[in-house]
């Protein structure tokens, strides 16, 4: 097998698409193949000449000189003139798998070959380059380079599937003369009213060309020799493998090994799996190609280098741990991933450049549902689920099956994304075993299960056996079941049907609130300290309604919450005095869970109850009834505790001195605490001087709150504290 280019595959054979092959169907631009693949075109010329007009010119300045130098000159400007040129990578875009037919026969010129794989992507390159040598003046290159004779029928690339489509060919090439005449070839005397019966004439005719000249007419791009030269298959000449077996090859001199899917391939294509496949090889080449295709489209096209062989080997991979899973007997409370029923499986989700496909797993049937699962959720089901956008008012992410695991950078998704997937293309494929269409309502519930259980630390640390546990679990759904149905099963792996899960798939249950429900808690999973767990939020609700959910309740006192967790730096520091921060004899430590800690939602539902005023006005009648608990000045300088001696502070700073108000909290959410410190005061008689800090407490005297560096407080100021309390 050999890295080769459309003019050094044709320096030695003439490629022909035999009778047994299908027709060119890509004209059709299912799924947008050919914008695609046109677009892939456009980058790697691009990648390969870039826009440096500095280059150019100096290129066009070295080339007029050299006219009138003497050759030692010549030879300098020529060497300069190497120097500027394009870099040469290519652009790789597969396999093309070809064989010698019966009647091969040894000549000097060139040899016939059969194609029995790769011929869409070969025949849109064929018609690229007709088209572009006919656009850039220069169809006797094109004739040259495809040893065209009209008077002898012959030419270098020919479709044999019908003498129709072959006779269309040489009329093609023979009778066209500029691009005008490829647009409107329907109407020209030559074009045989039988060929509008042909199916490959009509995809080129009334597909190819108008959407080629369409994608290039205005692109003044020299791309005949790029995609003569640049852009390269794999040529894989079946007749050189004894049928496949071993198939471990070396690609060229660099050592890189055959992609798995293609090994694989060699092995499904023996005829023994074949027959067992229940279709014969043109059958399953063509799908082959079917799925190759779709991984190409969704490579990383961030990536120069990049191919469908990440994707479709990461694809077979997933379709191996679900067949394995399905096989096992598995015991699903034990959650030990060196337990013998586990412990192959975790090695196959773990992956490691030990791990080897397994044929024995995977059969040409098999992978073809799966790939039509696959294909299901990531090309209709994201349509057919627009309509969700409108029924659910606030929630808005719907789309969680991240493209980017159809081509993994690292050539594998992670343990965490895996039990995301799996499951639900598992139950996908389940469905259409019984042609079962999925409620897609129904389908979005699971997918957004899994998608809210990756916060979940136990999920997390066991991703690989909760994705065996979460296959198991889809396994076990009728069509009449639904993620809901399962907050009453029995057997059910305790990390991924948890207190929380369970809570809340038990509210959604055969509810007819469920999707204004589904509205509010997906939201609230969402948000940015909750990490997927609210059943603390239901609870508290449940809490002012003696224990009894209401949607309705829920609803009010969550669009509270949300006002005061946006509003989280204006509310820090009139929660100083509650259990939102945590104090030591010299620290008061902003509380990681304050969000959810009972304080802060004392706070919350007392803000709820009063949402007659604007949030500044309710911050500030809480301050003044702080203060009210304090009579006279002394009361306030005998105040020893620092969560209150720092609240103090801040109300002054805040509405006394607002003026001068330079409370930062960009200096730390935290306290440490000096007894003294110099350039600071203290108004207390406990005398505590407070320095912001983040994560580590160092001394740093711009950090201490302001109001102790920059003024002198006494009884005065505290008497107009006191007194502003007063105020109604």
């Amino acid at each position: 097998m050999e890295e080769v280019s459309v003019g050094s595959l044709l320096e030695n054979y003439n490629l022909i698409v035999p009778e047994i092959q299908r027709e060119y169907v890509w004209g059709h631009n299912a799924n947008n193949i050919l914008n695609s693949f046109f677009g892939d075109i456009k980058e790697g010329l691009s990648a390969e000449h870039p826009a440096d007009s500095a280059n150019k010119k100096a290129a066009e300045l070295m080339a007029g000189l050299s006219k009138k130098a003497d050759q030692e000159t010549k030879n300098i400007i020529l060497s300069l003139l190497g120097q500027l040129k394009p870099g040469t990578k290519g652009l790789n875009i597969g396999f093309l798998y070809s064989y010698r037919p019966d009647y091969f026969v040894f000549n000097d010129r060139s040899e016939d070959i059969y194609l029995i794989d790769g011929q869409q992507r070969f025949t849109t390159l064929f018609l690229m380059l007709f088209y572009f040598a006919i656009k850039q003046n220069r169809k006797s290159d094109f004739c040259e380079l495809f040893r065209f004779n009209p008077v002898l029928e012959h030419i270098a690339f020919d479709y044999r599937v019908r003498t129709l489509t072959h006779n269309f060919f040489i009329d093609l090439v023979n009778h066209t003369k500029n691009v005008a005449d490829l647009t409107g070839i329907d109407k020209k005397n030559w074009f045989l009213s039988n060929y509008n019966g042909d199916p490959t004439v009509k995809s080129i005719v009334f597909g190819l060309f108008p959407i080629l000249n369409e994608q290039f007419a205005a692109d003044v791009g020299e791309y005949y020799d790029y995609l003569k030269n640049q852009v390269k298959f794999w040529h894989f000449k079946t007749e050189e493998t004894s049928q496949g077996e071993e198939l471990y090859i070396t690609m060229n001199s660099r050592g890189q090994q055959l992609a798995d899917n293609e090994t694989l391939r060699a092995k499904f294509f023996e005829l023994e799996a074949i027959r067992l496949a229940g279709n014969d090889v043109t059958f399953w080449s063509e799908q082959w190609e079917i799925w190759q295709d779709f991984f190409w489209k969704h490579r990383n096209k961030k990536d120069p280098a990049a191919n469908a062989d990440a994707g479709f080997n990461e694809f077979l991979r997933w379709v191996q741990i679900i067949k394995m899973t399905e096989r096992e007997k598995l015991i699903i409370d034990d959650e030990d991933e060196e337990a013998l029923d586990k412990k192959e499986i975790i090695r196959v989700i773990k992956w490691d450049n030990n791990c080897q496909l397994d044929v024995t797993l995977l059969s040409l049937p098999e992978i073809e549902k799966y790939f039509n699962a696959l294909q299901y959720l990531y090309i209709d089901f994201p349509q057919n689920i627009k309509g969700l956008r409108s029924t659910y008012k606030i929630y808005e992410d719907f789309d969680l099956l991240e493209k980017r695991w159809l081509a993994p950078v690292n050539g594998t998704i992670t343990q965490l994304e895996l039990f995301r997937l799996l499951p639900v293309l598992f139950f996908v494929k389940r469905m259409k075993d019984i042609k079962y269409v999925p409620d897609e309502i129904n389908l979005f519930r699971l997918i957004r299960f899994l998608y809210n259980l990756r916060h979940n630390d136990t999920i997390f640390k066991t991703a690989g056996l909760q994705t065996i546990n979460a296959i198991k679990l889809t396994a076990r759904f009728k069509t009449t079941d639904e993620i809901a149905s399962i907050s009453t099963w029995k057997g059910v792996s305790a990390s991924i049907l948890n207190t929380e899960e369970k809570l809340k798939l038990s509210l959604y249950k055969d509810n007819p609130e469920r999707i204004r429900m589904e509205d509010q808690f997906w939201t609230a999973e969402d948000m940015k300290y909750n990490k997927g767990e609210i059943a603390f939020l239901i609870n508290w609700s449940k809490g002012s309604t003696v224990g009894i959910f209401q949607l309705k309740l829920f609803t009010k006192m969550m669009a509270s919450y949300v006002e005061l967790i946006d509003a989280e730096n204006e509310i820090r520091g009139d929660l100083v005095i509650t259990k939102a921060f945590t104090a030591t004899n010299a620290r008061v430590i902003w509380t990681a869970g304050w969000f959810k800690d009972p304080d802060f939602l004392g706070f919350t539902l007392n803000w709820h109850k009063t949402k007659i005023t604007s949030l500044n006005d309710f911050l500030i009648a809480r301050r003044k009834e702080f203060i009210r608990e304090y009579q006279v000045a002394d009361d306030v300088k005998n105040e020893k505790t620092l969560r209150k001696q720092i609240y103090i502070y801040y109300i002054i700073s805040k509405n006394i001195l607002k003026k001068n108000d330079n409370w930062n909290w960009n200096n730390g959410h935290n306290f440490g605490v000096f007894e003294e410190h110099d350039g600071a005061r203290s108004f207390f008689n406990k005398k505590n001087i407070f320095q912001q800090y983040n994560r580590q407490f160092h001394e740093s005297y711009n950090r201490i709150i302001w109001i102790q560096r920059d003024l002198h407080l006494g009884t005065k100021k505290i008497e107009v504290l006191l007194n502003w309390s007063k105020i109604v």
